[in-house]
């Protein structure tokens, strides 16, 4: 589950009628499906990792690319028309110093301003990019870079799983309604190298990475205030993706859940039952008055799996320079715990949204 940040109602667009769902049946198709889908309202693409260097100082990334699709103004067929408009957040988590670096950018297409083609074998935003360099349509090697006047990042991330299709038939299902879906693939661990500057210190890094790409028309159910969205890496080489549809009425709906991905590469579905996510210790943002759940207690029963979770650094709302965007928070986690009785820890990255007011989600 990936409905961070970007709201197709946050442009205050009217899509037309005749946009795609997300529905039973859909067939995914690699290399392909890496790249853009402009007959869905909304997708993004989320890369998200730990790092460190040499002498064991960490940090968290995160560099998202997100596309809004638009009704372009009638007789609007020139390449500045706005028909797509798209938002990139690049985020760097300072975890040793305990600060957090964040850029927001915005473009329409225009004449190759911002898109995601496979004819380029990129995701763009500007100079951010995700590039495609090799390996195979399921396991590919990527060339990342985002970057301002006091940070920037280079990674080259090497899949070392297939990518991973979310839900069941195609689809990942957020509530009841027809289309009240999307479809939702993950690279769940990716190795990383590559080079980090942060104000003028320059550090050599490695660790792993996530990568999320979801695309969808309709927007969140009535009765949805936000959502609660983890990734976990274990060190026994499970990956779990988990996300919690927190109620207005409070509780997670029934249409949460997951996946776990085994070391081997298979999948397979969690249901809301089988999974509890139970707040615990909350941060309060200064800059919203928002209280976040900044640590965590998971079970899955059904796997024997019981984790804590803790944010490496507490303050890690997002608030969008322009006030275009909604506000979530974003950031790298630890997890230590047991499984079947054994002891595992893992890394991973929580997204948390709602907090501040309830997301709006959908054209209107």
């Amino acid at each position: 589950m990936r409905l961070a940040g970007l709201a197709v109602a946050l442009f205050a667009a009217t899509l037309g009628a005749a946009l795609d769902q997300a529905l039973p049946g859909y067939e995914f198709r690699f290399p392909r499906d890496h790249f853009e889908h402009r007959s869905f309202g909304a997708e993004w693409w989320y890369y998200t990792g730990n790092l460190s260097d040499a002498d064991g100082r960490e940090f968290g990334f995160e560099v998202t690319f997100f596309r809004a699709g638009l009704d372009a103004a009638p007789g609007s067929t020139t390449v500045w028309g706005l028909d797509q408009l798209y938002v990139a957040h690049f985020a760097i988590t300072d975890i040793d110093a305990g600060r957090l670096h964040f850029r927001e950018r915005l473009n329409r297409a225009g004449p190759g301003l911002a898109g995601a083609s496979e004819r380029a074998g990129a995701i763009w935003n500007g100079n951010w990019s995700a590039t495609f360099l090799s390996g195979t349509p399921t396991k590919p090697v990527q060339r990342l870079w985002a970057g301002d006047s006091h940070a920037s990042l280079e990674l080259r991330l090497e899949a070392a799983k297939p990518v991973v299709i979310h839900g069941r038939e195609g689809v990942s299902q957020k509530a009841g309604g027809v289309g009240q879906a999307s479809h939702y693939a993950s690279l769940t661990r990716m190795r990383a190298t590559g080079e980090l500057v942060l104000d003028r210190d320059t550090f050599e890094v490695s660790g792993l990475a996530w990568m999320d790409h979801e695309f969808f028309t309709e927007g969140l159910a009535d009765d949805l205030e936000g959502w609660d969205w983890m990734s976990v890496q274990l060190d026994d080489g499970t990956d779990l993706m988990l996300y919690g549809l927190r109620l207005k009425s409070g509780g997670h709906s029934q249409f949460s859940g997951g996946t776990l991905v085994q070391p081997d590469g298979s999948s397979f579905a969690l249901r809301a039952d089988d999974i509890d996510l139970r707040p615990g210790r909350e941060w309060v943002s200064q800059a919203t008055g928002a209280s976040y759940p900044v640590e965590w207690r998971v079970q899955i029963r059904s796997l024997g799996i019981e984790l804590d979770v803790l944010a490496r650094h507490d303050a890690q709302e997002l608030v969008s320079e322009s006030g275009r965007t909604p506000v979530y928070w974003e950031g790298p986690v630890r997890y230590t715990g047991h499984r079947s009785g054994r002891p595992v820890r893992g890394a991973g990255y929580l997204e948390m949204t709602g907090y501040d007011r309830p997301v709006e989600m959908g054209a209107e």
